[in-house]
């Protein structure tokens, strides 16, 4: 789950619009906010924070970049109520697990990939599957896993 929640938008850009300069050529992004009002329209240090984040963005291996684009299509189809959820119990008690028990979940969450929601279920009723979780780290593998985190996009029901 790290970065599995996208950073929030703190310059209001029209998501399109940030999808579409991290989709260009470094350089073109450049041309792109050199030329763009609504950009030069922001103070200096949203300026400095957007060209920051494409930065980072355009460090990422192309694996990397489709894994958090994933994660950001399963983000927009969480509910408002999801979303917060996750923002404020999800994620803090997740990091504070320590890695090995993260890893742990990731192992499980990955090998329930690909999986109908119905043999997803099967799985995280299987003792066997479960083996070595504590029961707080059942529950965040059964809340993640219900969430969609970590999963192919294969089904509409993710609310």
């Amino acid at each position: 789950m790290p970065n599995a929640i996208p950073p929030r938008n703190p310059n209001n850009l029209p998501p399109k619009a940030i999808e579409r300069l991290q989709d260009m050529p470094p350089q073109r992004q450049e041309q792109f906010l050199h030329n763009n009002q609504r950009f030069l329209s922001l103070p200096p240090e949203q300026q400095a924070a957007i060209r920051q984040r494409l930065e980072a963005w355009n460090r990422l291996t192309p694996e990397q970049q489709q894994a958090l684009r994933d994660r950001q299509r399963v983000w927009e189809q969480m509910t408002p109520e999801q979303q917060r959820n996750v923002r404020q119990s999800l994620l803090p008690r997740w990091q504070q697990l320590p890695p090995v028990r993260r890893r742990a979940i990731l192992q499980r969450l990955h090998s329930l990939r690909n999986m109908t929601e119905e043999e997803r279920q099967s799985k995280l009723n299987n003792p066997a599957f479960l083996e070595g979780l504590s029961t707080e780290d059942r529950e965040m593998l059964a809340q993640l896993a219900h969430l969609h985190v970590g999963m192919a996009q294969d089904t509409p029901d993710l609310k």
